[in-house]
């Protein structure tokens, strides 16, 4: 006969522990854009996020199982990225999400990790709105975001001196919300400056030449920015010809400082950018950072290595912590781990704030100069700008 027994918390602890044992593995599910446009910084960032599984497996895994990556495509679509995130959760049985690139996919995936209450790290989009009003207990990012950005914009065209801005940003999210960082960073570090120009060209767009000629006879003396990727690389090549980085300096966020920009444009990159990066191959700022650039040079065949490996690295060495910290795979356990979460990695100590779930990721920033016998632009000097805004 089947007795009921009425117990608490010591069974249910066992009852947790059997769980875990009855897990073979840890499924970590991952998403970035792999072909497309969105390539150029998702698969690099995928080569970072299976380092990190690497790293976590040659430690004994998380909670002693072993730690198996399961990989989606996002195409750069947010319909195609939540529907690889319904699945991953629902039939493949991941355990966290982690990924996204623009921010239209980073918001589509958090609601499908809302709905599915499962915990999704956020590692390159950088909306504000997904640590604002669209937070919830299962989202934690952490890139920076778009406040952050706009505030270090602002305050690289203090030190330039901007008097008249025209500012050109993607038609989403990201673009939007940069555009808001700006405007309140200007309020507070340089309140005389004059906005004469705010355009928004498609998200995929190819065609710059209008949005280049309203420039030229805008009179503005600083542009600023987040045209990234593909985007800035179009609107460089076709804007170069008009002489517009001659006569205009360029402040962009967008990480248009990385390797995987600079080094693909080479000689087109042109003059007057300032720009931010996340890591630079060139530039250690701990000794860890060397250690990991030299792997993942070693893994690439090449010194000159990407950014975005380390941002998909942090991300799956954050939810990694959390999870060893809650001493389980429950979802609400983890969350509550992650809040307040500190961890060391190749970039300085990262840590989420428990109420925002937001990382304190701040960036470097610097003026993309030629240096001799380098055949593409390096940042230098590089300053870093923590991710910090004083009101």
């Amino acid at each position: 006969m089947l007795r009921l027994i009425r117990t608490t918390g010591p069974i249910v602890t066992i009852l947790a522990a059997l769980s875990i044992a009855q897990a073979a593995e840890v499924k970590i599910g991952t998403l970035y854009p792999i072909t497309g446009g969105g390539a150029i910084y998702g698969s690099p960032a995928m080569i970072g996020h299976r380092m990190a599984i690497d790293e976590l497996n040659s430690q004994g895994g998380i909670l002693g199982m072993q730690v198996v990556s399961v990989e989606r495509d996002t195409k750069l679509n947010p319909a195609t990225a939540a529907a690889a995130a319904k699945e991953m959760i629902t039939k493949d049985g991941v355990n966290v999400i982690i990924g996204g690139l623009s921010s239209a996919v980073g918001l589509s995936i958090s609601e499908v990790a809302k709905q599915e209450k499962v915990i999704y790290i956020a590692t390159i989009p950088k909306t504000i709105q997904m640590t604002t009003n669209r937070r919830h207990d299962y989202v934690f990012r952490t890139a920076s975001h778009t406040d952050f950005e706009g505030d270090a914009i602002a305050q690289i065209a203090k030190q330039l001196g901007a008097q008249k801005i025209c500012d050109i940003q993607l038609d989403y999210a990201y673009g939007h919300d940069l555009a808001d960082g700006i405007e309140r960073g200007l309020k507070r570090h340089l309140p005389d400056a004059k906005k004469v120009l705010d355009l928004r060209p498609k998200l995929r767009a190819t065609d710059y030449n209008v949005f280049i000629t309203q420039i030229m006879g805008a009179g503005c003396d600083v542009v600023t920015s987040g045209l990234w990727g593909p985007h800035f690389v179009d609107f460089a090549k076709q804007a170069s010809p008009f002489g517009l980085f001659q006569q205009i300096k360029y402040i962009t966020g967008g990480e248009i400082g990385s390797q995987e920009i600079a080094g693909a444009m080479g000689e087109d990159y042109p003059d007057n950018v300032w720009a931010n990066s996340y890591e630079l191959w060139y530039h250690h700022p701990t000794q860890e950072h060397k250690n990991f650039q030299e792997a993942l040079a070693k893994r690439l065949d090449t010194i000159e290595t990407p950014m975005w490996p380390v941002l998909a690295l942090i991300g799956v060495r954050m939810y990694g912590a959390a999870a060893e910290k809650a001493g389980s795979l429950d979802a609400a356990s983890i969350s509550d781990a992650l809040k307040g979460m500190s961890i060391d990695t190749p970039v300085g100590p990262r840590t989420i704030d428990p109420e925002t779930h937001q990382a304190d990721t701040g960036q470097f920033w610097g003026p993309m100069v030629k240096k001799e016998g380098v055949p593409y632009r390096v940042m230098d000097p590089i300053t870093y700008i923590p991710a910090k805004i004083i009101e």
